[in-house]
């Protein structure tokens, strides 16, 4: 399955020209002649990366890096300009390529597939970080109903854990759901403890 590029530049000669190369090349290819439009097709057909050049007017190409980046979506900057100054802005903003006009299209292939791999490699670590928060959320709150059961019938945190693994078992929720009860219980008893006062 061919990977989809939305490529945005006002130059429709790049446009035309690169559009084709990449097309040669086996991808599919978007285009847009601004910064704006880039967003619109980007929010419609979620490409797998897109090629923003860097002076575009109205919006630039950096401005549009940050949306896409909002969106997800990865970014190689395109520019007439390889000064020190504009490639930084474009790796501020989190771009992962970098091509500098004249494009050749062959030259630029490792650069693309490098992003693209890239991007894959920060999706899949995204998702692993997205489980471990999860677990760990999930622990915690175990952890903490395990020593209010534990404390508060004086048995061993394993007894404690056992209870409350019983009782979702026996009403088939999940052990966060049913440890989440009791933290709200203990919670809610130690804010009536202390208004009383």
């Amino acid at each position: 399955m061919s990977r989809q590029i939305l490529l945005a530049d006002d130059d429709t000669l790049v446009l035309a020209t690169f559009g084709r190369g990449l097309r040669d090349a086996g991808y599919q290819v978007l285009v847009a002649a601004t910064g704006q439009e880039a967003l619109e097709v980007a929010e419609k057909e979620e490409p797998d990366l897109a090629i923003l050049d860097i002076r575009m007017p109205g919006m630039n190409g950096i401005e549009t890096s940050r949306q896409m980046r909002a969106l997800g979506i990865p970014v190689i900057h395109l520019s007439a300009y390889d000064d020190r100054e504009t490639l930084d802005s474009a790796l501020d903003e989190g771009a992962l390529g970098y091509l500098v006009k004249p494009i050749d299209v062959a030259k630029a292939i490792p650069t693309i597939e490098a992003a693209l791999q890239r991007a894959s490699d920060l999706f899949k670590l995204q998702q692993s970080e997205a489980r471990l928060s999860r677990a760990l959320d999930t622990a915690n709150v175990v952890n903490y109903a395990v020593g209010i059961i534990s404390e508060r019938h004086r048995i061993t945190s394993q007894q404690a854990f056992d209870l409350i693994r019983d009782r979702a078992r026996s009403e088939r929720r999940k052990v966060k759901e049913i440890a989440r009860e009791i933290l709200d219980a203990a919670e809610s008893i130690n804010r009536f403890s202390l208004g009383g006062r």
